[in-house]
């Protein structure tokens, strides 16, 4: 069991660093946003259309709506991978 959780241990170390590594695509349409499996926003794209001095509202709406899908999926993919790493070991 030692052996178990040590081997888990090793492994956590080096998830930070495939986290970063990892890429994560949102696509709202006119605007589409990569962010790395920690959560970073990488870049942004945005559609000239979606830019309307009139409606400024709706784009802080959609850049909002992206981070925020782009920061769930980052946090479900870092749980799946904590969830693979770590032993069923009661207590842990």
């Amino acid at each position: 069991m030692l052996q178990q959780a040590q081997g888990a241990m090793a492994r956590a170390r080096t998830l930070e660093l495939e986290l970063a590594a990892e890429r994560i695509s949102v696509d709202k349409g006119l605007l589409k946003c990569i962010f790395s499996g920690t959560g970073e926003m990488v870049s942004i794209k945005l559609d000239p259309v979606i830019v309307d001095p009139e409606d400024i509202e709706a784009l802080e709406d959609l850049i909002v709506s992206a981070v925020r899908d782009g920061f769930a999926t980052a946090t479900a993919l870092r749980d799946q991978k904590v969830q693979e790493i770590m032993p069923n070991i009661p207590g842990l």
